[in-house]
């Protein structure tokens, strides 16, 4: 098995720190759109009832392929 070297070691450090960075920003992203101080932002009611009606016109259309 390959011994890592100590740079070796700290890029791979290095990678999963960016790459949980990423993660985290694209998370506080996601969350934003619903926060109360985000002028813009999207009612979670108001969300959720759009999801299902979605939800309901997609099984009405299954029923009638069916």
């Amino acid at each position: 098995m390959k011994e890592y070297t100590e740079q070796e070691r700290m890029d791979d450090e290095k990678s999963e720190l960016l790459h949980d960075l990423v993660a985290t920003e694209k998370v506080i992203e996601e969350l934003w759109k619903y926060h109360q101080d985000n002028p813009q932002r999207v009612i979670l009611e108001n969300e959720y009832n759009n999801l299902l009606q979605m939800k309901r016109d997609i099984e009405k259309g299954l029923e009638e392929l069916f």
